[in-house]
């Protein structure tokens, strides 16, 4: 009986610890860096504001909107239409569409119920209000035949098994790549089923996700598949399947439905296969675009045709990307670092494609082994229409003294349909000498400029103008004058429908003068000269565009030590090194990797002085463990966070509310940034709710589109590649304005988006994030985004600052990115430049008016320019061997003194222990999304990290206060925070915890004093009479 009674104390007091540990499990957590997730998910009541308005209109910017309700049917049209201009007609033969309304359509494939609307992580959204293939089919007036219907959606072949693997799981930690589609003997096994193919036109859905965390297989023999077959390609259950529809159906209209360029060259095989259409992730309602674009119609029962073009080049065979030869699983021997080099230099997807075609035509030495046709199967910036147009009048004006060049043409529609046309500008920067011997890169083309047209009625013309600046003719020169240079001599710029065009244009007007020796024969096709102008540059200039936007300095290397010594570096000099792989820096180890070429890892070797160097904390700031000064904290100024709205970033007040701050809050606010940016009781700053991300603002990781009210979500829009494919600044700026209207009606302030890194690789898992592979259309794009977004007082995250263009091993000790200061430059940090640089917004901001004693007595409306990018996600990974978010040469070198960025810095989610806070302030960065850290970041008795802290909420008060996140405030407006729910389950768990703790406390007490007194502490039974004891 003693044992079971301490057997049951022991129990008891078991129990109680698992509650202890648990309660303070929860309360760390959801007290400390979680507290925002848990408000989210749980709920809490209504922040409110208290104080005297005076009468000011508090509302700095307001929706345009009535209700939730008039939003929503807004976003709808608005996704539908991007789908509709973005969707790209890639095949057209014996002109199959537009299909006249009316038609069956037999859909084959799984996916043709299970489409992909977008891609998982942070970029996802609401899918289960997605509308589906059906829908968006019948909406524009075609029929589905209902029998393959149900068979996909509730009949045989709509089983688990049938089910397409969702790619990245959990962020990468598993990985399910597998197609499972329905086998061609489940559907002929069903002669009622095929027996309604008759009479119908064959569609069928080839589909491909993406996902945060993973990159698509390049092996797919863990995932159903063969060695040497790769996700981006059909598998042989697909190819059957096709081949039959083939064999069955006079038209075959292909959607690929992918977030990545698939290989399509398979299709010549099948020449019922009259129709291609490449559709990305399309968002809530981009199916009902697709409906449209089929028929030729829009829903006002306008005529249309497909204008969307390409934003990456499609080949043959995507391996055939020198960028390839480096990018997956790739590991420093006998470490937990991973890394990639981006040996492929500055030549990413058409500038590699296009670059080399040309020195092959002009018989270059050493370029290789090398077929455009056979490589090369729809150049970057192609897409097809339902008419034709012709280009005529092309003129092109003398820069004036801003860089800005003017080119204009007529595009006439000589075909029988409405359509709007695509105009797109290159230039070619003169190849030299110098530029061999100092390495300096330069593509073929390089797009500069781009415009869409309205719709031409058929017989009619547009003139488009488009202006293009001279910095964008600039080249990087890391090695020579280390700085942008605008080289002597001859500059071509061409309009062109597609990139490859733009090639032969001007191979053809350089043949026409003389000016290089053309083999005309290994040209793809004539060029036309009169399409090309001229720009002569008389000196290099190498001053000009070395200029800093803060006048701190000049621009000059930054990135030395992020470049490899000791493999090369793909140049035009020198194509044929990337010949058998050449380009690889690694060899495949005896580690499995499920997705990886053969499965196997790569590896390399590393050295004493570089694990050195990854191990360190150093930012790279060289003033670190030298500053000195001190600041006051906590001091009684009078001053209201909104008192500085409209005002500039240098403006005096600033310091004087700085001072207010107490080191607590400051801390908190530098450190728990997770979703939100905290409270600061001091200054009258509320807590103000951030959200993710790409495709329209849903809940913490994924889980769904935010509330707008009344039973409304937020908008899950079309993917970045789709949008991209529109061509259309306008539709990146409606999306923009659309997720900021979501903000005001949702109170989220803070937009973690839009992401501009760059399609380095068809295999990346988050291209569905990126708008292309080009740095150009990435920038316009992102700029656009972020201005609608500003227009509602939303700032967004602009993301993922820098070089996080692969998904494997991204935040595992961060990835270890290597590339040169040129390909930095001029490809993955462009985006983010445009992006910032004259981009600016118009802010409502109220200026107090007093009387002789100082006291407000009311307030004046004001308007004021500001900045509109003002907010910056960093990255997980590292630039060399310093991590992007604590990387002082990126942060504060390039963004802050070259770019003159005074906005908010945050760093990404942290889920390993290398994103440490104090590198991330040292660098000039300003916050932390989350951490692995457990403990109270503190700054107390740390003047150093308080100076930089102190600079950190400089930048971060001055992006929330121009904000829509200070609706309702006036000076002496308090916030008042709501109550999180999730806190009464804290208070329960806290109350039983210490409850339990008083009862083991109580009979501790008990048992100790029974022993003092003598007696057992626990009282042994008695054995009955007649028993054994």
């Amino acid at each position: 009986m003693k044992k079971i009674k301490n057997l049951g104390i022991i129990i008891i007091s078991v129990g109680m610890a698992l509650i202890l540990a648990f309660t303070l499990t929860v309360n760390i957590l959801a007290l400390g860096m979680f507290d925002n997730l848990f408000e989210q998910f749980i709920g809490k009541t209504d922040d409110t504001l208290r104080g005297d308005t005076l009468g000011a209109d508090v509302q700095y910017v307001k929706s345009a909107f009535s209700s939730p309700k008039e939003l929503y049917e807004f976003e709808e049209g608005v996704c539908a239409e991007i789908a509709q201009e973005g969707i790209t007609l890639l095949k057209n033969e014996d002109s199959t569409l537009p299909l006249k309304k009316g038609t069956t359509l037999s859909l084959f494939s799984h996916s043709s119920v299970d489409l992909v609307s977008g891609g998982s992580g942070s970029g996802s959204g609401s899918f289960e209000l997605t509308k589906n293939l059906r829908e968006g089919l019948e909406h524009a007036g075609l029929k589905v035949n209902d029998r393959l219907w149900n068979f996909y959606s509730v009949g045989a072949g709509s089983g688990e098994e049938y089910t397409r693997g969702v790619g990245s799981i959990n962020y990468g930690r598993g990985l399910d790549w597998n197609i499972n589609e329905v086998p061609l003997s489940v559907i002929t096994a069903d002669k009622e089923l095929t027996a309604s193919f008759a009479g119908t036109t064959a569609m069928f859905v080839l589909s491909r996700t993406g996902g945060e965390g993973a990159d698509e297989a390049r092996d797919m023999a863990a995932f159903g598949g063969k060695s040497g077959q790769h996700y981006l390609e059909p598998d042989d259950t697909e190819l059957e399947i096709i081949d039959y529809l083939n064999k069955n159906f006079e038209d075959v209209i292909l959607l690929v439905n992918c977030n990545n360029a698939m290989e399509l060259g398979w299709v010549a095989n099948y020449p019922n296969i009259t129709a291609v259409l490449n559709m990305p992730g399309a968002g809530r309602t981009g199916v009902y675009g697709l409906g449209n674009v089929l028929v030729g119609e829009d829903e006002e029962g306008n005529e249309i045709s497909p204008s969307g073009h390409l934003v990456d080049t499609f080949v043959y065979d995507n391996f055939s990307s020198p960028a390839t030869q480096n990018m997956g699983d790739y590991r420093y021997d006998g470490t937990d670092y991973y890394y990639v080099n981006y040996a492929e230099g500055i030549y990413v997807g058409y500038k590699y494609y296009e670059t080399r075609y040309e020195d092959v035509v002009c018989s270059r030495p050493e370029v290789g082994t090398y077929d455009y046709a056979s490589t090369v199967l729809y150049p970057f910036g192609y897409g097809l229409s339902y008419t034709s147009f012709v280009w005529s009048n092309f003129e092109m004006t003398e820069a004036d003294a801003d860089g800005n060049i003017t080119v204009s043409l007529d595009v006439f529609n000589d075909g029988d349909r409405r359509g709007k046309e695509v105009v797109q500008v290159y230039v070619q920067a003169p190849y030299t000498g110098y530029d061999v011997d100092n390495g300096v890169e330069k593509s073929s083309v390089v797009l500069v400029g781009f415009a869409k047209t309205d719709y031409i009625e058929p017989q009619g013309t547009a003139n488009v103008e488009i202006t293009v600046n001279l910095r964008d003719f600039t080249s990087y020169d890391a090695n020579g004058a280390k700085t942008y240079i605008l080289e002597q001599g001859k500059y071509f710029v061409t309009a062109a429908s597609d990139a490859h065009r733009a090639v032969n244009n001007i191979l053809t007007a350089r043949a026409e003068a003389g000016d290089i020796s053309v083999d005309t024969n290994k040209m793809t096709a004539a060029g036309d000269a009169s399409f090309v102008g001229t720009f002569e540059q008389a000196q290099t200039d190498k001053t000009t565009y070395a200029a800093t936007v803060s006048g701190e300095g000049t621009v000059t290397n930054l990135f030395d030590g992020a470049k490899l010594t000791d493999t090369p570096y793909l140049s035009r000099s020198k194509w044929n090194v990337m010949e058998n792989n050449g380009l690889r820096y690694g060899t495949p180890s005896s580690a499995y990797s499920a997705a990886e070429i053969g499965g196997k890892q790569f590896s390399h070797g590393i050295t004493a002085e570089l694990k050195a160097q990854l191990d360190s904390k150093s930012s790279g700031n060289p003033s670190e463990g030298k500053v000195s000064e001190t600041y006051a904290f906590g001091k009684k100024n009078g001053i209201d966070l909104i008192d500085l709205r409209g005002l500039s970033f240098d403006d005096p007040l600033w310091e004087d509310l700085l001072d207010q701050i107490t080191l607590k809050e400051l801390a908190k606010l530098v450190a728990e940034c997770g979703y939100c940016s905290p409270e600061v009781k001091s200054i009258n700053k509320p807590k103000v709710t951030d959200l993710d991300g790409p495709a329209g603002l849903n809940l913490v990781v994924g889980h769904g589109s935010v509330d707008l009210g009344d039973g409304y979500k937020a908008m899950t829009w079309p993917t970045e590649y789709l949008l991209a494919c529109t061509w259309e600044t306008d539709y990146a700026q409606q999306m923009g304005e659309g997720i900021g209207e979501d903000g005001l009606y949702s109170g989220v302030v803070g937009w973690y988006g839009p992401a501009v890194n760059i399609h380095r690789t068809p295999f990346a898992g988050r291209n569905f994030e990126y708008y292309s592979e080009d740095s150009f259309i990435s920038g316009a794009m992102g700029k656009a985004a972020i201005y609608g977004a500003a227009t509602k007082g939303m700032y967004a995250y602009l993301k993922h600052f820098a070089l996080n263009d692969q998904e494997t091993h991204r935040d595992h000790l961060g990835l270890v990115t290597w590339a040169d200061e040129q390909t930095i430059r001029e490809i993955y940090l462009k985006p983010f430049e445009m992006c910032i640089k004259d981009n600016t917004v118009t802010v409502n901001y109220n200026e107090a008016v007093k009387d002789a004693e100082g006291n407000i007595t009311g307030y004046t409306k004001k308007t004021a320019e500001m900045p509109a990018a003002t907010a910056i996600m960093s990255s997980f990974n590292r630039i060399g061997t310093i991590w992007a978010g604590g990387n002082y040469n990126l942060i504060t070198g390039v963004l802050r003194n070259e770019w003159g960025f005074n906005g908010f810095v945050i760093t990404d989610y942290e889920v390993t222990s290398y994103m440490f806070t104090d590198q991330c302030l040292a660098a000039g960065g300003d916050a932390k999304l989350t951490t692995v850290d457990w403990s109270k970041y503190s700054l107390e008795g740390r003047p150093e990290y308080q100076a930089y802290a102190r600079n950190a909420a400089h930048h971060i008060l001055y992006t929330v206060v121009n904000s829509a996140g200070m609706n309702g405030y006036v000076h002496g407006v308090e916030f008042v925070a709501g109550f999180a729910y999730y806190k009464i389950i804290i208070i329960v768990l806290d109350v039983i915890a210490a409850a339990g703790i008083g009862v083991l406390i109580w009979r501790l007490v008990l048992r100790v004093k029974k022993l003092r007194k003598g007696e057992p502490a626990v009282q042994e039974a008695q054995p009955e009479e007649g028993g054994q004891s």
